[in-house]
């Protein structure tokens, strides 16, 4: 067996520097991998970064979206109660008008009356 080992030593001998190379390429590799890595974890970290600032952003949008729909609410309830006012008013109004052609009415008459009773009182009057 040592026989056979010593006949492969020169061929051992003769592999080594491509071993040699092997293992420097292997752990240049795993430099670079590192390396690699070591980019893509400060890529990652701007990307959590960005995420971060996005989701604050997102969340004072969402924040201000609640406060316009709650502002949008309260519009909303006071314009149907200026509505209702309103219509309440023009009911008012048309009463009002109402009453008040009613008070002309009455007040052409009642000066048709009286115009008309100066009138027979004054020809009355006039003839005796």
């Amino acid at each position: 067996m040592w026989k056979q080992f010593l006949e492969l030593i020169p061929h051992l001998t003769q592999l080594l520097p491509h071993v040699e190379r092997f293992i420097q390429q292997r752990n240049a590799g795993d430099d670079v991998q590192k390396q690699t890595l070591d980019q893509f974890a400060l890529i990652t970290e701007g990307l959590r970064a960005d995420l971060a600032k996005a989701s604050a952003s997102q969340a004072s949008l969402y924040r201000q979206l609640n406060e316009q729909g709650e502002k949008m609410s309260t519009l909303a309830a006071d314009l149907h109660e200026s509505r209702a006012a309103l219509q309440s008013a023009e009911a008012r109004i048309a009463n009002l008008e109402g009453s008040l052609n009613r008070i002309t009415l009455l007040i052409a008459a009642t000066l048709s009356v009286t115009v008309l009773t100066f009138a027979v009182v004054l020809f009355f009057h006039l003839h005796r």
